[in-house]
């Protein structure tokens, strides 16, 4: 694991709630740089000078939203982990958000523990599994066709269950007694196959074929 602190940026569009934020996020042991912004826009512009591991964003924000901003740092910035603060946790929104393949949600009432406990995830894990998550996953899943299953061999399948059970790249090749290199070209293998483009994505993939059962 590395042991370098994080840095963290935030994009809310309530000064309150952000400067709040920005107080907690900087009470976080393993937490050093903070950066924070008003919007998707601003959010970007820092990004594109120094990326961070991880940005929280709000997912209703004005001149660049949340989704908009999602879809950028995914396709510009691949290894960013994203979060989303959001009041909205239908289905629909959820699975929105994980086709784009954020790393997690946290709604806006949470706990400052909860926030710690989103944001190591996401770094440590590729996602945070909690309720918003696990509840649009009962709800509104459009079952996709078995044949994808097939197609990834046991190794694969091996991988994707360790995944889906929150164990951390390190954790996994222990288990299997391969490299982590291995384990992240197994990864990068699923993730092609499975159409996915994060773990949540995974996890979705697994529960949606019945390979996985939430608990």
């Amino acid at each position: 694991m590395n042991h370098e602190k994080l840095t963290v940026y935030l994009a809310d569009d309530h000064t309150i709630v952000r400067k709040g934020m920005v107080r907690l996020l900087k009470t976080f042991q393993r937490v050093g740089v903070v950066m924070d912004a008003a919007n998707g826009k601003e959010l970007i512009r820092i990004t594109e000078i120094t990326p961070p591991d991880a940005v929280i964003l709000d997912l209703e924000m004005p001149v660049m939203g949340g989704v908009e901003t999602s879809k950028h740092l995914v396709n510009n910035f691949p290894n960013v982990k994203i979060l989303i603060l959001t009041m909205h946790t239908e289905a629909v929104f959820i699975h929105t958000l994980m086709d784009i393949g954020i790393h997690g949600f946290l709604s806006k009432s949470a706990e400052p523990d909860e926030v710690e406990r989103a944001l190591y995830s996401i770094i440590d894990k590729d996602f945070y599994k909690n309720e918003i998550v696990e509840n649009a996953m009962r709800k509104n899943i459009s079952l996709v066709t078995p044949e994808t299953t097939s197609k990834l061999s046991s190794r694969e399948l091996e991988v994707l269950l360790l995944i889906c059970q929150e164990l951390s790249p390190a954790e996994i090749s222990e288990r299997l007694q391969i490299s982590e290199k291995t384990f992240f070209n197994h990864r990068a293998n699923i993730l092609t196959k499975t159409r996915s483009r994060s773990n949540v994505g995974l996890l979705r993939f697994a529960v949606q074929r019945g390979l996985y059962e939430l608990s």
